[in-house]
């Protein structure tokens, strides 16, 4: 998001410093559930990172790769 832009959003996701990578999943409540789907955070990373590193992240988050030892 642009957090100029998106304040509020940004502020919502307590973003506070640029690059911030949030890596978030959607939650589905189990059927019959009055409870709604929503984002859910997996993981968060503050700071630049390699291409390769934020690629190995994907691949480890919606995956079901290894964690990268490294970023």
């Amino acid at each position: 998001i642009d957090t100029d832009q998106e304040q509020e959003m940004a502020a919502r996701l307590n973003i506070m410093g640029l690059p911030t990578l949030l890596f978030l999943d959607k939650f589905e409540p189990e059927e019959g559930s009055t409870e709604e789907a929503k984002a859910v955070l997996k993981d968060r990373i503050e700071g630049a990172i390699r291409k390769d590193s934020i690629l190995a992240l994907c691949e480890h988050h919606f995956f079901g790769g290894p964690r990268p030892e490294q970023l």
